[in-house]
């Protein structure tokens, strides 16, 4: 059973798949016009779950899956369409009816998953839904894996300079001075990596103890 949202925190690495459509949340970014009352009409025949909305609102609604945008007024008529292309917030997949150099920036910059061309043909549509979704799914993984890792790298980084913050001030020995810190995370219930980090900024506060800081890093 899949759950309501395909980006929840604990979700599984299961890909999404067609019997899936109708937990995916779309929104429709485009004016009112025939072709995007198509598109729109074709999403909820698949069963997807859709909603239009022009211009782009500020932000992008938190439980949106996956964002249609016509590109075209976008570009021509200087619209702001919020989109973080670094951590994207759902799929998005750029809805395009011709190519220049303007438009292909545009689609590079956003970092889009899909294009769509028009005139709107059906085919290919669910394709393009589906291998976005699961694409983005498998990427946000990895951004969260990478993320985890990053953390994990940073707290040893701050328990070695913390004990060698200890070891230089009080001419103890490595193990010593983990011992240090790791009875102080226990008696104060906290995690080591804040006994490390009070540590370390104990140490930049004092004027006395700047050189022991500096000489640890070395």
């Amino acid at each position: 059973m899949v759950s309501r949202s395909p980006y929840s925190p604990n979700e599984r690495s299961a890909p999404i798949l067609i019997k899936d459509l109708r937990t995916l949340r779309i929104l429709l970014l485009q004016p009112k016009n025939g072709e995007g009352e198509e598109l729109c009409q074709h999403l909820k025949r698949i069963g997807c779950q859709v909603q239009s909305s022009w211009p782009p609102p500020a932000e992008i609604p938190p439980d949106t899956d996956v964002v249609f945008v016509f590109v075209r007024p976008i570009v021509e008529d200087d619209i702001v369409l919020n989109w973080n292309a670094d951590d994207p917030p759902a799929v998005l997949i750029a809805v395009v009816d011709y190519e220049n150099p303007i438009i292909v920036d545009k689609l590079l910059r956003l970092r889009a998953q899909a294009v769509i061309g028009l005139p709107l043909r059906t085919f290919g549509i669910l394709a393009n839904v589906l291998l976005s979704v699961n694409n983005h799914k498998r990427e946000k993984r990895l951004r969260l894996r990478l993320d985890r890792m990053n953390t994990k790298l940073k707290a040893h980084r701050d328990i070695d300079k913390a004990k060698s913050i200890l070891m230089v001030a009080n001419n103890m020995s490595e193990q010593v001075a983990y011992e240090t810190l790791r009875e102080q995370a226990m008696n104060k219930r906290t995690t080591i990596e804040a006994i490390a980090m009070a540590v370390i900024n104990a140490s930049d506060l004092l004027p006395g103890q700047r050189a022991v800081a500096h000489q640890a890093n070395e």
